[in-house]
């Protein structure tokens, strides 16, 4: 991922003033910028995720409640980290916060260091999400530059098979497969066959950390 051309923004939802004040204060010492918004219409009518940084929602709001915001944030397919905080939940929102995707929940009135170790939290899991996705990307063109035959001769590759091998499934020469595989070690940026099955993997099962 790209170094950041602006800082984290950090979104919060409440309408008390006197709290968007004080997360404004914690923005400054952060190093992250701030959106406040006193109601969730306001804050869903103007939300965009596209950029790095998270979301802190009160439970309680004049208009729904913070879990409907949550559900409609995962409506959208919202990946952004979202801090909940209240000042007086029942254990059962705090828990069905944290099932519906929130990361955390502060109860107020909280401690200015505390939430804002909270912040620094939830703001870099976002980031480590994005570069993650990043370098998935990144790994799959160069995946998708190789040729059909330089494709086969990968999979057999990865899958245990000598060039001897997969000269003989193929149809090919002994030297056309050491060109043919020496193209895509190139193109993909392995250095070696193992880091070539790991990258493998991490394209075509990215639920697993292989890089």
């Amino acid at each position: 991922m790209p170094p950041l051309a602006s800082p984290p923004l950090v979104r919060v939802v409440d309408d008390e003033p006197n709290i968007r004040a004080l997360f404004e204060r914690i923005g400054q010492l952060c190093g992250f910028e701030v959106e406040c918004h006193g109601t969730a219409g306001e804050f869903l009518g103007a939300f965009d995720g596209a950029r790095p940084g998270c979301m802190v929602v009160d439970l309680m709001l004049p208009d729904r409640s913070g879990i409907e915001v949550l559900q409609e944030l995962t409506r959208l397919g919202c990946d952004l980290p979202i801090i909940f905080m209240s000042g007086m939940a029942r254990v059962s929102e705090a828990v069905q916060a944290l099932k519906l995707g929130s990361i955390d929940f502060v109860e107020k009135p909280f401690d200015v260091h505390e939430i804002g170790t909270v912040l620094r939290r939830a703001v870099e899991l976002d980031l480590a999400r994005r570069r993650k996705g990043a370098d998935h990307e990144d790994l799959r063109h160069r995946f998708e530059s190789l040729t059909n035959r330089e494709s086969q001769v990968m999979e057999l590759v990865v899958r245990g098979a000598a060039n001897k091998e997969v000269a003989a499934t193929l149809g090919l020469s002994h030297k056309t497969v050491e060109v043919h595989r020496a193209n895509l070690m190139r193109k993909t940026g392995a250095g070696s066959l193992a880091e070539l099955v790991r990258m493998h993997v991490a394209v075509h099962e990215p639920s697993v950390d292989a890089l």
